[in-house]
């Protein structure tokens, strides 16, 4: 009996032994595939903060990736890169182009208005791949004249639009890239859409307008469809082939030489003309060619005598310099939006002038010239003469006795003695 109570207390104790030898395995194992988890887990989240923000998490003292979150400091609101309306509307103004010229009847038909976007992207698959790729963002049409008196988003959805006074419009599109809008200017501007040539110019960096290349052509029509007009009597005109005095003017003039640009001034509501227009040209001399157009007609697109003369250039008038109000002195930004000529600085003894005529004189002297004043302040010289002036010492060749009535008379009393009746 002694002996075998030790044995079975061995036993007893073996097993037991194998017991916690089995419970602490598996804990290991758990607790490994924990770690092995977790470090998984802090793998993954390190690559994607370092996706998002480029920074590496930071790591404790036993090398292993701590698991609270990165601090940044905070910045001053003058510091972060912000965006404002006007540079977005200055950089959408890069990727945009005038086009001038442009046929009414793409706002009237869909089919149109595909071919002048098949148009205006025409040139893109010559260019390099580039992200985001080529392509026209938008298109909006601008100039417009309606025949109803709804407003313009309503006339425009009915697409009631005025074909009596002009056959085209204006219009803007805005690309996706910079490159494709250079390009766009470069190889569009001239070029035959829907039957018109077509103006292209860039908006944020437009064509130089030089009165070297330019003509200036007058007596034009004010109306491409002028049998729509009554006359004086109160009549109808008689039935005419309508004009188009733009297109006609591409047409003619590219005769003469290649045409940059034709600009003919409009009424911008009514988009009746006034009757002038300017041709550019590329080369100078395309303007003595177009010169020979003078008292000529082209009909039908230009049925009346033209006038065609060289462009002007506007010349800052020095002669004739304009009187500037007081309350543009000293202020050369209001000078020179007080008058529509070249305004030359002023000096201050000009400023003094004039401020002095308008404390003496009030407002209206202020607008006159003060050059015949002359005022307290300026040093007397002998340039302006003695007149009027009380200047001290004797007058040359003067006695220095006086020449009254009551000095002669007491001049006579002293020289009798100084009595009465000479006693």
């Amino acid at each position: 009996m002694n002996g075998e109570r030790p044995n079975k207390k061995r036993k007893r104790g073996g097993k037991e032994e194998e017991l916690e030898d089995t419970y602490m395995r598996k804990l290991a194992r758990e607790e490994a595939k924990d770690e092995e988890q977790r470090a998984k887990k802090q793998k993954k989240d390190k690559k994607e903060k370092s996706a998002d923000f480029g920074d590496a998490p930071s790591k404790g003292k036993d090398g292993e990736e701590s698991d609270e979150e990165t601090f940044t400091i905070p910045k001053h609101e003058t510091q972060l890169p912000t965006t404002t309306d006007t540079d977005i509307e200055a950089e959408k103004a890069t990727r945009t182009v005038f086009l001038g010229n442009v046929s009414s009847l793409a706002i009237t038909s869909k089919s149109d208005k595909k071919t002048l976007l098949r148009h205006l992207a025409s040139f893109i698959p010559d260019l390099a791949d580039h992200d985001p790729p080529h392509k026209v963002e938008s298109l909006r049409f601008r100039s417009t004249a309606f025949s109803s008196a709804l407003p313009k988003k309503a006339a425009f959805a009915k697409q009631e639009i005025m074909d009596a006074t002009t056959k085209s419009t204006n219009a803007y599109a805005v690309y996706t890239t910079q490159l494709a809008t250079r390009e766009a200017v470069r190889l569009l501007n001239g070029s035959i859409v829907l039957d018109r040539h077509l103006r292209v110019d860039s908006i944020a960096h437009p064509m130089q307008q030089d009165h070297r290349r330019c003509v200036f052509v007058g007596n034009l029509g004010f109306v491409d469809d002028e049998s729509n007009m009554n006359s004086e009597d109160g009549e109808k005109k008689k039935s005419k082939p309508p004009s188009d005095v733009e297109e006609g003017l591409w047409v003619h003039f590219s005769k003469a030489g290649k045409v940059e640009s034709v600009r003919v001034v409009r009424d911008p509501q009514t988009r009746v003309g006034k009757g002038i227009a300017y041709v550019q040209f590329t080369d100078e001399n395309a303007v003595e060619a177009a010169l020979q157009y003078n008292d000529q007609k082209f009909p039908p697109l230009l049925p009346r005598k033209l006038r065609v003369v060289r462009a002007k250039g506007m010349k800052r008038r020095m002669d004739k310099k304009p009187i500037v109000p007081p309350t543009a002195i000293g202020k050369p930004h209001l000078a020179k939006a007080a008058s529509g000529v070249y305004n030359a600085k002023i000096s201050d003894e000009q400023k003094s002038k004039l401020g002095r005529a308008r404390a003496q004189l009030g407002k209206a002297g202020a607008f006159k010239s003060a050059e015949s004043f002359v005022f307290e302040g300026h040093r007397a010289s002998s340039k302006q003469g003695k007149s009027g002036l009380k200047l001290g010492g004797k007058k040359k060749g003067a006695s220095g006795k006086p020449k009254t009535r009551s000095s002669k008379r007491g001049a006579a009393w002293k020289a009798g003695g100084g009595k009465k009746g000479g006693k």
